[in-house]
């Protein structure tokens, strides 16, 4: 009977062991579940971008030819980095537009890095020698940098969350030793796109 007893009261043990063992594991998953929905349930980091296009020289008339390799710093001298300066930036003396200059501004309004890819594309029915640069870092004597070949303004720029980054591009029509009618309006369209297929796009006119 003693031996009886002794199995009862280790069964009863054994059971109990076996209860708090379950209740704990179960315990332990629900905790990791929930732990793990945390997780899930976060804010995942996102990408907006924002384009601004805006032209910061001066002259309304339609653009005179220059020859190739004219230098235009003298002709964007005057530019100011942030609105028209009124100082006939891309005037000649004759009065007449010799080049349009743009700044353009891309903003990433999101929480998470974007690396993008710039382009700018112009089309002008009339004007077959209409030709385009990038402008270095804007000094008091700000200088092209050689006709653009291609459409691509930057390749692989890398804009953090919240940030933003400023462009120039100059704008002229190219001489070509002989009679030329290059004449009419000019739209140029911006466009930046990231590799997962997000982009934004801006278009202006001359």
């Amino acid at each position: 009977m003693e031996n009886n007893g002794k199995g009862i009261f280790y069964g009863v043990i054994g059971v109990a062991t076996l209860i708090v063992a379950i209740i704990g594991a179960t315990f332990a998953y629900f905790t990791a579940s929930a732990t793990n929905n945390e997780t899930i349930q976060g804010n995942a980091a996102t990408v907006g971008l924002n384009l601004t296009v805006e032209k910061v020289s001066d002259g309304d008339k339609g653009l005179v030819p220059q020859k190739p390799g004219a230098p235009l710093t003298s002709a964007m001298k005057g530019v100011d980095a942030t609105a028209n300066s009124g100082d006939d930036s891309c005037i000649d003396a004759n009065g007449n537009t010799v080049c349009q200059v743009y700044k353009i501004t891309v903003e990433n309004t999101g929480s998470a890095e974007a690396k993008l890819k710039g382009t700018l594309s112009l089309d002008g029915a009339g004007l077959t020698n209409l030709k385009w640069s990038t402008v270095q870092t804007w000094t008091d004597n700000p200088t092209a940098d050689g006709a653009k070949l291609d459409t691509t303004l930057v390749d692989n720029v890398t804009i953090s969350g919240s940030g933003s980054e400023e462009y120039y591009v100059v704008i002229w029509i190219e001489e070509i030793n002989e009679a030329q009618d290059d004449s009419g309006t000019f739209t140029g369209t911006v466009s930046f796109n990231a590799a997962d297929g997000s982009g934004v796009t801006s278009t202006f006119i001359s």
